[in-house]
């Protein structure tokens, strides 16, 4: 015996009641909903309706509703002298057509009671309108149970209507049931429950039934494959499709418009767009949903000229368009090269009338988004009378994937202000801008709103959580969540082997990459790309990613061209620059992400100029820069501090339309700061409530390099002031200000801050700001007894730092105890040799110099040279100690006489403490006179026009009587001169320089 759903169980007790009882309740609740049909018309109306009275019954009732005014219909049932059966269905037919349900039922009752029973005719009609009210599940089951007492479930059409019923409610299994028990079943009949199983997404079970339906040898018709040609789809299944066509072209039907509809739906979905084209192009009649299919065929598989020419195309031969064709024409227009198409579409939309639809403004949400106007985007969504959740849930989405986190922080707020209703899309782009552990915080608070909306068994929202802990750096709370989700998938796995990237917790990725293998979830390109984002480390190469890069070719993954990208990065984090070249080298076809591929590895390994030559090489190859190639780009010109070509690329960015996304406003604004040019910088930084923490960190670093230590210390004020949260980068630059600054005081009392008020746990380079503070200051003896006291276990910088310290003081024994424990961690450092020799220098120790000399030689260490270089009409000049290869090496020097006689004149005098060779003071002079910074501004001075700013950097700390150089030419030149070494800027004005002469 069949299992009864709990359905059925309710039908069959209502069929043991009294059949007029069981209405009484039904009666009550339709006398509360009871409508007006309206007492007066039009004299013309009237009379006509008069004339109306001696016609048929079926007649009147068929005219009157083809005028779609039911209003007109009930007045001419109402005057029928003489109702029948036909009468009634056809009023109760009409109910249901214009969604007056209530009414319907209400209609259905008066029958009942005037002695009409059930019967073919007006049942379908009343369990359409008991499905398509959504509220009236209970009247269904009522009906149903008479049916099954009057004998009726023999009639077919009766049946599927209770198919449609059924599955309308989602009660698939009620309707399978019945679906068993049917004594007819029609192809009406198969296929109302297979698209019970479509709606409630069983494909299987749709792909199981047409299967089951063929061996019975059942017909199909047109809904019946458009049915099971979707589910095909959905189960991503090319080759059933196939089949399911073979059977559609034997049964003539392949050019029926909705059969050819859904196949170019399916293969468009597929990627054959080719398929989907030919289809389309070969159909004898096409609708408005068969231009819509091609369309997003083309959308779909990011053809967006193809979409834009069909698109016009269709205006021309089929003329209508409705809200569907303009959505996903404008899901083409997602880049900002086809922007101006958007733009376009959107004055279309406006004059065609469909401004106030509100999928189409929520298509132009994301459109605007996509192409990076999020001002536009912020205008129409401020614009639209009526907001619905996707409304609300694409700005937040737009706002993640700009970056701007804050903002979409802000519309969840709103949201849950007004109360509106929150779904998972909504919680899981709320979880995406929390990914950043500034957000913290703000990611737990949504964590508990999604376990009080009851969201947390949710596998989307799962993934979500699992991949804002991971990005937070909270690998440990990820891998709770991955546990307590009651079911995972293999984005869920991605999640957790992403976060472990991310973290650089490489053999706890191999780990989860292992297990996830032997549950027998079969890794995608996206897992391969998160594993070899774990290994970031020399160490790990020949342990990890080079058995990795074995079995991506083992699998077949190395044709996947983001698989390849992430081998170049790998190999590049490992220490493989040479691998990286030979993977990119090999390649016949290069995307965008491959050239940023590797000109980030370029990048990785300090090679900035040959990273900037990769992307000239990338434009001659007519690949287009995106955001990626962009930041890049002006991170590059940044470190070489070229601010022309930073501002070409600024320029670029601005036409191109990247200027406001989040990455290349950041990296332009960084490169200013990095290039000398503070106010540029200040005119890029958005209002304080909109700026991301790295907008923060990149003004407070910009103004601790450039010596403005009160500024760096007020922007720090000001972001805490403005709730944003600083992190370990914040402290980095506010320590550094602090130290260039001579403010010790200070910097104790913001490191002892970093830790109680703001949870910023203490790194190394944190302890490296300390050190520095307290060495530069001269307190030596509290920045070693610091270092003996530090939380993390002192590294080769923090040693160093503290030898630059001895140089500075003078302090021979501390300076010699820091070289030798730089030495024992690593024997062939050049900078311990070369700090602890100059402090041996300082202190006229020359015979420590020569055997620390002879020493160097012994061991084949080299010293980092020392290099100078400005950029002079586009051409970068670059000058060593002593050098003479320059074209114009004879003018420079001439240049360099007349400015010792002018500074001279002026009250300079040498300090030869800062010539490091033993010779008589003379000599040691000339030495001072040939240094690269010097040799540099005499070539700056003779080359670029009179009054204009110059800007010369150089790969060391600047010489101390260069320093003293640097300020009198200044005052005698009456010029402004902008000196950057790695630690800071110097501005020269008028004799002085903006570090005070502490540096």
């Amino acid at each position: 015996m069949q299992r009864r759903s709990e359905g059925q169980y309710i039908a069959m007790h209502y069929k043991q009641s009294s059949p007029r009882n069981f209405w009484v309740s039904s009666e009550r609740f339709f006398a509360d909903q009871q409508r007006s049909c309206g007492k007066s018309s039009t004299c013309y109306v009237h009379k006509g309706l008069d004339s109306l009275k001696h016609i048929s019954h079926k007649h009147i009732d068929t005219y009157v509703l083809k005028f779609g005014n039911i209003r007109y219909a009930k007045q001419v049932f109402d005057r029928m002298p003489d109702r029948n059966a036909a009468s009634w269905n056809n009023m109760i037919s009409g109910y249901v057509k214009t969604g007056l349900h209530v009414d319907a039922c209400e209609l259905f009752l008066e029958m009942w009671h005037r002695g009409y029973e059930l019967n073919g005719y007006n049942v379908p009609s009343l369990l359409t309108a008991f499905s398509r009210s959504g509220s009236m599940l209970l009247e269904g089951l009522q009906i149903h149970s008479l049916l099954l007492k009057n004998g009726l479930m023999y009639d077919v059409f009766v049946g599927t209507s209770l198919l449609h019923f059924y599955g309308g409610y989602g009660l698939i299994s009620d309707a399978q049931i019945l679906f068993e028990e049917l004594p007819d079943k029609n192809v009406v009949s198969w296929t109302s429950l297979m698209v019970n199983y479509a709606d409630g997404g069983l494909f299987y079970e749709v792909v199981n039934l047409y299967q089951r339906m063929r061996r019975e040898g059942a017909s199909c018709n047109q809904n019946t494959f458009t049915t099971v040609i979707s589910s095909c789809g959905a189960l991503d299944d090319e080759c059933l499709v196939h089949q399911v066509l073979s059977h559609v072209i034997k049964s003539g039907l392949q050019t029926d418009v909705s059969v050819a509809n859904s196949l170019i739906s399916i293969f468009g979905g597929l990627s054959r767009v080719e398929v989907a084209s030919y289809i389309f192009n070969n159909m004898d009649e096409r609708d408005t949903i068969s231009w819509n299919s091609i369309l997003a065929a083309f959308a779909h598989n990011w053809l967006s000229e193809e979409a834009l020419r069909y698109f016009h195309l269709m205006r021309l031969n089929h003329g209508e368009v409705d809200e569907n064709s303009l959505s996903i024409v404008l899901s083409a227009c997602d880049s900002v090269d086809n922007l101006k198409w958007g733009r376009g579409i959107h004055g279309l939309l406006v004059k065609l009338g469909f401004e106030l639809d509100i999928c189409i403004s929520n298509t132009l949400l994301s459109m605007y988004f996509e192409t990076g106007r999020h001002k536009d985007a912020e205008k129409l969504f401020h614009s639209m009378p009526q907001k619905d959740l996707v409304s609300w849930n694409s700005m937040m989405a737009g706002y993640v994937s700009g970056g701007k986190c804050l903002d979409a922080l802000r519309v969840l707020r709103e949201l849950l202000i007004m109360r509106n209703v929150t779904t998972f899309v909504t919680f899981a782009s709320a979880l995406s801008a929390c990914a950043n552990a500034e957000f913290l915080s703000e990611g737990i608070i949504v964590h508990a709103l999604v376990i009080t909306s009851g969201l947390h068994e949710n596998m989307v929202v799962g993934n979500a959580l699992v991949t804002m802990y991971g990005k937070c750096g909270m690998t440990q709370e990820a891998m709770k969540v991955f546990q307590n989700m009651s079911e995972k998938e293999l984005v869920t796995w991605n999640a957790l082997i992403g976060g472990y990237a991310d973290n650089e917790e490489v053999d706890e990725a191999i780990k989860t990459f292992k297990l996830m293998r032997e549950r027998d979830m079969s890794p995608n390109y996206i897992t391969l790309i998160n594993i070899l984002g774990s290994c970031c480390d020399p160490c790990n190469l020949q342990k990890y990613g080079m058995p990795l890069h074995a079995h991506i070719i083992i699998t077949g993954f190395d044709s996947d061209e983001y698989v390849r990208n992430s081998l170049i990065s790998m190999y590049a984090n490992c220490g493989d620059l040479d691998s990286s070249n030979s993977i990119f080298s090999a390649l016949v076809s290069r995307t965008s992400a491959t050239w940023n591929a590797m000109v980030a590895a370029k990048a990785h390994h300090g090679q900035w100029e040959e990273a900037l030559k990769l992307l000239v090489e990338m434009q001659r190859a007519e690949v287009e820069f995106d955001q990626f190639s962009l930041s890049e780009a002006l991170s590059a010109s940044a470190n070489l501090a070229i601010l022309e070509d930073g501002q070409h690329l600024h320029g670029l960015a601005i036409k191109l339309g990247f200027d406001y996304y989040h990455f290349v406003a950041n990296a332009t604004m960084d490169m200013y700061g990095k290039c000398g040019e503070l106010n540029d910088l200040l005119k890029l930084l958005p209002e304080p409530k909109r700026r991301s923490i790295l907008s923060w960190n990149i003004t407070l670093s910009a103004f601790a390099r450039h010596g403005c230590f009160q500024k760096a210390r007020g922007i720090f004020h000001e972001m805490v002031a403005q709730g944003a949260k600083p992190n370990h980068v914040t402290f980095v630059s506010l320590l550094s200000a602090c130290s260039h600054g001579g403010l010790v005081d200070e910097g104790l009392r913001y490191f002892s801050s970093m830790t109680t008020e703001f949870s910023v746990p203490v790194a190394i380079e944190h302890c490296v700001c300390m050190v520095d503070l307290l060495g530069r200051s001269g307190r030596l003896a509290e920045a070693e007894q610091f270092i003996k006291e530090m939380p993390v276990p002192p590294n080769d910088f923090v040693w160093r730092t503290l030898l630059s310290a001895c140089k500075i003081h003078g302090q021979l024994e501390l300076g010699k105890k820091a070289a030798k424990h730089l030495l024992e961690a690593n024997p062939s450092d050049d900078s311990a040799y070369v700090l602890y020799s100059n402090v041996c220098a300082t202190s006229g120790r020359w015979q420590d110099v020569m055997g620390l000399r002879g020493k160097m030689e012994s061991e084949n260490v080299k010293k980092k040279p020392a290099f100078s270089w400005l950029n002079v009409r586009n051409q970068i000049s670059t000058f060593g100690a002593g050098d003479q290869s320059h074209a114009e090496s004879e003018k420079i020097y001439v240049k360099l006489m007349e400015l010792k006689k002018e500074i001279k004149e002026a009250g300079y005098v040498p300090n030869t403490s800062y010539a490091l060779h033993n010779t008589d003071e003379e000599q040691k002079e000339d030495n001072l006179w040939t240094h690269s910074e010097r040799l540099a501004l005499a070539f700056g001075l003779i080359s670029t026009q009179e009054g204009s700013t110059l800007r010369i950097f150089k790969n060391l700390r600047v010489c101390g009587d260069c320093h003293s150089v640097y300020k009198f030419v200044s005052s005698v030149v009456r010029r402004e001169i902008i000196l950057r070494d790695p630690y800071r800027f110097h501005h020269f004005s008028g004799g002085k320089c903006s570090c005070n002469d502490y540096w």
